[in-house]
């Protein structure tokens, strides 16, 4: 009988904590992901993939209405369903239309089966 009790505080204590945690919200950092707001902008940023060299792949993505101040380290990281990694650029920039080189082009195929974008913007300056 005293196992169950125990057992039964232990998972309502680990219920609790759980459950606290998940309640927690964040009101400042650097580190936020999502589709809404982040810290510094908040309407959020879109993305357009471009072919600078009028070729058939996608050599950079830019990023629109930047809202953020100062100097910026951008990464756009294009990934498929599997969460691999089909396309990463970065760049030190400053402004509110900011333009990311890709290391490896993104194939016709690949934006096909792109299933989302990861940006990542830190402020590293004034």
């Amino acid at each position: 009988m005293r196992r169950i009790l125990l057992a039964s505080a232990v998972g309502v204590g680990l219920f609790a904590i759980v459950a606290f945690a998940a309640s927690l919200a964040v009101s400042s950092g650097g580190l936020q992901s999502g589709s809404d707001s982040v810290i510094c902008d908040a309407n959020g940023v879109d993305v357009k993939y471009q072919d600078s060299l009028s070729g058939p792949n996608y050599d950079q993505a830019t990023l629109y209405g930047v809202d953020c101040p100062g100097t910026l380290d951008v990464t756009v990281d294009v990934q498929d369903a599997a969460n691999a990694t089909v396309a990463y650029g970065k760049v030190s920039s400053s402004g509110v239309t900011i333009v990311v080189l890709f290391t490896d082009p993104l194939t016709p195929a690949e934006i096909v089966t792109a299933d989302h974008v990861v940006v990542t913007i830190v402020s590293t300056g004034p």
